[in-house]
């Protein structure tokens, strides 16, 4: 997973546009990406990280992408041409979602912790200086990416091209959330990146995370209304229900903008109910462990083999589908 392409080709972004002037995602207390320093005194540089920084430099300088700044936290690490604030604030956001990330999994009997090194969350100035990197010009659908192969986050700052606050703020932190929730999913011990797991899964994680908010006092793990919509106006549409194993075998539904937002959706569903039914989170641990360390297993066999038969699991998630699209 190079790139998160089925996030670009979702057009995630169109969708963001339709889910905050909906809902009104400001008024959940999103914290923009604001030029706000931090008064937390910044922590020495680590083992390493002069060589992990030299690397970065010298793509960015190859790209034109100057200058680059440097900011840490406890547990990241921020590199990018972007603004010392908005570096600085965008990993606040991130040591934040972490703190929150790894209690939510723990109190679910999930050993969570984190690796002995920074994360690095590469933060641009602008869409030019995100196409300059990673060699593509982004256009509308992109948001920023999680490269798995690399280990990194690359975000940037949408305010240059749609002004401060407004729709570019919401974006700013969606994105980031979004994410650093794939970050976090693939350092903590959460899942392994090789072989790399179904789509519904590492998806179905960031989804699950993704609605959290630093000034929200919304707890993770509520329902993400904005997915349950994009199954309901799916389903709506005439488009037909996507089995769960199919879900869990055909990763291209997500790179496909006929079924992507309705994967997306079912992904978060499916996430949903394993970790809010406190009976099934024992099996549900088990099954990620067995994921992390034997995931060329099978897809649907591993699955089966803690949670029961995928068939089954289908009909309940269609019923908790069916059912929270109601409450809408």
């Amino acid at each position: 997973m190079t790139r998160d392409l089925a996030e670009c080709n979702g057009s995630r972004r169109d969708w963001i546009y339709r889910a905050t002037a909906t809902l009104g995602l400001s008024a959940l207390g999103v914290p923009p990406l604001c030029d706000r320093l931090s008064n937390a005194e910044e922590p020495p540089p680590a083992a390493g990280e002069p060589e992990r920084i030299a690397k970065i430099e010298a793509q960015a300088k190859h790209a034109g992408v100057t200058p680059i700044g440097v900011s840490r936290t406890t547990h990241f690490l921020g590199v990018g041409n972007a603004s010392g604030p908005f570096r600085k604030q965008a990993l606040e956001i991130c040591e934040a979602l972490g703190r929150v990330f790894l209690k939510h999994l723990r109190d679910r009997g999930f050993r969570v912790v984190y690796p002995d090194r920074r994360l690095m969350v590469v933060v641009l100035r602008d869409a030019i200086s995100y196409g300059s990197l990673v060699g593509e010009a982004p256009g509308k659908d992109v948001g920023g990416h999680f490269d798995l192969d690399a280990d990194r986050l690359v975000v940037f700052d949408f305010r240059p091209d749609q002004g401060v606050g407004g729709t570019a703020e919401r974006i700013n932190t969606f994105t980031l959330v979004h994410e650093t929730a794939h970050l976090l999913t693939f350092n903590t011990g959460l899942l392994a990146a090789d072989p790399e797991p179904a789509k519904c899964i590492t998806e179905g994680l960031a989804t699950y995370f993704e609605m959290w908010r630093l000034a929200s006092k919304a707890p993770v793990g509520r329902i993400n209304q904005p997915r349950l919509i994009a199954i309901r106006d799916a389903l709506k549409a005439g488009e037909p229900w996507i089995s769960t194993k199919s879900l869990m075998t055909e990763d291209a539904l997500f790179d496909d903008p006929k079924t992507a937002q309705l994967a997306y959706g079912q992904s978060w569903l499916m996430m949903y109910h394993l970790l809010s039914s406190r009976s099934i989170w024992p099996n549900v641990v088990d099954y990620l462990a067995d994921l992390r360390t034997n995931g060329r297993g099978g897809r649907v066999a591993m699955l089966e083999k803690h949670l029961g038969p995928i068939a089954t699991l289908d009909d309940r998630l269609r019923t908790l589908g069916r059912d929270l699209v109601r409450g809408l």
